[in-house]
Order: C-alpha cells, then structure tokens, then sequence
C-alpha cells in the first residue's frame, strides 16, 4: 500500500529566550517539508497551522511551535490556549524532547523532490542535503554569480564558468579565464613584443628595458666621448666605428694623459704656493690674536676705572645731596667744580666706549681670516690626499698594503678596502679586499682575502676576460721571511673576471687565508706589529703589451 503524502511548509523562528532556536530551521529555509506518511494531528501546531519543529508543550498539555509559545510569553497580557481557553502562564511552558524525538524519526521526502526520490528520517535531513545531487549551490569562484545543482557544480567551475582561474602559458600564473587574453596583450612579462626602437628581434616584455641598453637600433654616444670623440649614432655604427679608429682614440687617450699629468704638475706647484699663503695668513692671524689680547686687557682696566668712576659719581651725589642742606649758599661756588669733574667722566666714559667699538671690530676681522684660514687649511688637506694619492698609486702589477689599528678594525667586523693599483701604466685596474674577522666559512675563525676587477680607463683597449696569475702574501715582519703565500689562476668563464660593467666586479679570493690563532701567535714569524700588518698583491703581467 503507497504511503500517503503530506506536505507541511517549513518556517523560520526568531531566537528569543526563554525558548531556544533549532538546527533544522536553518535547513528548511526556503524550503517545503514532505512527509512519507499521513502527518499526525500531535505534531501540527494548533496556533500557526504548521509543523512543530521545535515543540513545546504548555501547562494545559497541547503542543506548540517555539515560534508561537514565544508570541503568547511576549503578548504581556493574560494568554489562553486557543484549543481549550486556558491560561498559559510561562512557568509551566517546557520543550517536549519526547514529542521532538518522534518528529525526528519520521521519513520525508527530499526537500529537492521530484528530481531526487530519496526518503529520509527528518533528523537525517540535514546529512542528506549536505550530499544531495540536486541541492542547489551558488559557484566557488570569485565574482560567478551563477546558482546550479551539486551535481553540474564540478564541470561548470572546472570549464564552463568565465571567472575559472587558468595558468597563463608564458608566465605561469592564474588568472581568471576571461581576463587571461587582456593579461597576455598589455601586462604579462614572459610574453614576446617587438622592440620599441624597431629592431627585428621579438623580446620578452620585462626584458624589454634590459634590451634598449643592447639594441643596435639606439642612438649611444662613442665611448671616447670623454677623450674627446664627438660620434654619435645608432649602437650598431658606433661599434664600428670604436673597431675602425682605434688609432684616432688612442691618440685622443694619450692626449688627455698628457693634459692630465699637465694637471697635476700645476696642482703640485699651487699647493705649494697656497702653503706659502697659508704660512702669511697664519702669522697674521697670531698677530691679531696678540692685539686682541691687547685690547682686552685695556678694555678690561678702562671697565674696572669706569666702574670706580660710577662709585665716585655716586659718592659726589651723596655728598652733593648733603651739603645742599648743610651749606646752602657755599654749595653754588662747589657746584661748577663737580660739574667739571663729571664732564671729564663722561669723556672717559666715551672714549671707552669707542674703544669697546673699535675691539668689536677688530673680533669680527679675526674671525673673518679665521674662516678664510679654515677654507684654505680643508683644500690644503685635500690637495694633500690627492697628491698622496697619486704618489702611492702603483703601475706594476705590484701593492704592498699596510693595514693599521688591526684590533679595533677586526672588533668591527667592516670589511677594508685597499687603494687601486694597475698592472701598467694603462693596464688592468684592481683593488684588494680584507675581512679581518672572517667573511663566508671563515667568518670568526680566519682571515679573509679578495682581489677585485675594477672599472678602468683602458678596459676597450685590453683583452678580456682577465687571465693573469695573482698571488697573495701575508708578509712577516720578524725578518725570518716565513710569509704566508696563496695564489690562483682566474676562472675565464667567471663573471668576475670579465670586463666591468659597474665600479667593480664580484670580489674573488681565499675566505679562509689564515687562521686566527697561525695569525696573532704564530712559532716562527711576526705577522701583527705595532697594531699593523702587511698584505703583498702581485699580478703576472707575463704576456701583457703595455700599450
């Protein structure tokens, strides 16, 4: 026999104390309840006509809703139960379990149905429906608007939906299906566009900015325009052209060596002369400061007279004031007197006041030369360091090093950089680098050593990469000449060794030269005296023309 239908809507009740909310009020919004059989009278609420989700049963025994017992608890006057007229007073208000617990156990019909057939006890509802084919689910992907059910969900997000995310084939990162052409057109960095300066080689969109400071279709200046060459055209001809007059730039090279050794010759003659200047402006400056000296003594004795002039002026007042009453008549012949003794205080009285004016400006002449002869004490340091500079500057192959305060140095832990050396005249230009605590796997137990490939004047003109031997030496300065020496020949395939594209190349050399303890307190050498040591570079210059 086919069980009967029944269907009951269901409801959404508000949370409201003393009664409590159900969990399968969520589920039921929006949607009809369809029990397998017949619904018992017990299990409809008298009130509202609808099924008692969460029931609850009233002092009288009928059974209510938990949305409608809350309406009579909050009416505030006397309510009565509309089956029997009796009061229901909200003491005597209790959930029925019992009465819920039936409910539960009673089969319905999947709130999907006819498309889904399932039957279901009512408190398996909730399980059902969180697997239920034909539950309608809105798509997963950000900005789909798109509602479908469970069981088209999967091939709709996978390839139906517009806002699916898809890897793009250049870059690979996701993007959403229809922003992934617009991606690729304006902003995707591994995809191929043509240069910009019309060259006929298709470049990768972030390499595009790498490739204009290549391009042979951009305008560069001849990398003698420093020396001198005006040339300027598309990269391409310039390059031949810095190939087809290599003479002419050699010439322009040796004419601004020329000019700049010219250079130094007249800084050395002027540094001369300025110290000649310096030695006039300083004797004249210690002569100011003598009449300064000067001045403030006198200023300070006409200050201690003017004061004992202004006691004495007071003194003569008081007894002025005294005898106006005591002598009367005889005070008119005194008074021409004092008045003669106070003009002749008021002429000392100017005459240090114009001197007090005078030493004020004869401060401000002192403090003027002061600052000149500051300004020409900092360029004479400079002109100083320079001409150092120069002189110490070796065009051998050859840099002995001397590294002082190495205590405080190796605490800070910086590393030191050595002063450039060349292995000729217009040869390679290179600098060394010491970590006097350790750098890399030698960090804290070793010194470490590093030559570095420097940009120089003559790179165009040199073969490339560099291949020349250096060695290394730590020098003993106990005069038995045990010196710690390392060499190495240069990896070509290196970048540090190519031709400098910036101030300097990678650094390259032994992070574990020497250990501490061998270094401080070594058998049979001196290598730390006096707080100093001494690091020797020599690089083989064997097969290099000087040009």
């Amino acid at each position: 026999m086919a069980a009967e239908k029944n269907e009951c809507p269901g409801f959404i009740h508000q949370n409201s104390e003393p009664v409590r909310s159900w969990e399968l009020e969520s589920v039921l919004t929006n949607h009809t309840l369809c029990f397998v059989a017949r619904l018992e009278q017990q299990f409809v609420c008298p009130s509202c006509g609808g099924i008692v989700l969460n029931p609850h049963q009233t002092g009288c025994g009928h059974i209510f809703c938990a949305h409608c017992i809350t309406a009579y608890i909050d009416n505030g006057g006397i309510s009565k139960c509309p089956l029997d007229n009796i009061s229901i007073k909200p003491e005597e208000i209790f959930q029925d379990n019992c009465c819920k617990r039936e409910l539960l156990n009673l089969e319905v019909y999947c709130t999907n149905a006819p498309d889904c057939t399932q039957r279901v006890t009512l408190c398996n509802l909730q399980d059902h429906l969180k697997t239920c084919q034909y539950e309608q689910l809105r798509c997963s992907n950000s900005g789909c608007p798109d509602i479908l059910l469970r069981k088209n969900l999967s091939d709709h997000q996978r390839n139906i939906c517009s806002f699916r995310l898809e890897s793009c084939q250049h870059c690979r990162q996701s993007y959403p299906i229809s922003h992934l052409l617009d991606h690729q057109k304006s902003s995707c960095p591994e995809v191929e566009v043509p240069c910009l300066n019309k060259c006929p080689q298709m470049i990768k969109r972030h390499k595009l900015q790498e490739h204009a400071d290549e391009c042979s279709e951009v305008e560069t200046d001849c990398m003698y325009k420093n020396y001198g060459c005006t040339v300027r055209d598309k990269r391409r001809k310039v390059q031949d052209h810095e190939n087809t007059e290599f003479s002419f730039h050699v010439r322009l090279v040796l004419e601004s060596n020329t000019k700049l050794e010219k250079q130094v010759e007249q800084l050395q003659q002027d540094m001369l002369i300025q110290q000649g200047a310096l030695k006039d402006k300083s004797l004249l400056v210690n002569s100011l400061d003598r009449e300064a000296t000067l001045c403030d003594s006198t200023l300070t004795v006409l200050q201690r007279s003017v004061e004992e002039q202004r006691v004495h002026i007071s003194s003569v007042q008081r007894e002025l004031c005294d005898l106006r009453g005591v002598l009367g008549s005889e005070l008119n012949e005194e008074l021409p007197r004092l008045q003669t003794s106070l003009d002749s205080l008021r002429q000392q009285v100017a005459v240090t006041e114009s001197l007090r004016e005078h030493l004020g400006a004869l401060e401000q002449t002192c403090q003027r030369h002061s600052r000149l002869l500051d300004i020409h004490v900092e360029q004479l340091q400079c002109n100083e360091q320079r001409f150092r500079q120069l002189e110490s500057t070796s065009y051998d192959g050859k840099l002995i090093w001397k590294v002082r305060d190495y205590w405080r140095r190796k605490e800070a832990g910086a590393p030191l950089n050595s002063i450039p050396f060349y292995s000729s005249r217009s040869g390679y230009k290179l600098s060394v680098r010491a970590y006097l605590c350790g750098d890399s796997s030698g960090r804290g137990t070793h010194l470490s050593l590093y030559v570095m490939i420097m940009r120089g004047d003559f790179d165009t003109l040199l073969p490339w990469p560099f291949h020349q031997n250096i060695t290394l030496t730590l020098l003993d300065q106990s005069g038995s000449r045990n010196h710690v020496t390392n060499a190495f020949t240069p990896d070509t395939s290196c970048d540090s060794f190519r031709r400098p594209t910036c101030d300097a190349n990678v650094a390259t050399g032994f992070p574990r030269f020497i250990s501490h303890s061998d270094l401080e307190a070594p058998r049979n050498a001196v290598y730390v005296r006096d707080d100093t040591l001494f690091i020797k570079v020599k690089v083989d210059t064997t097969g290099l023309d000087d040009l």
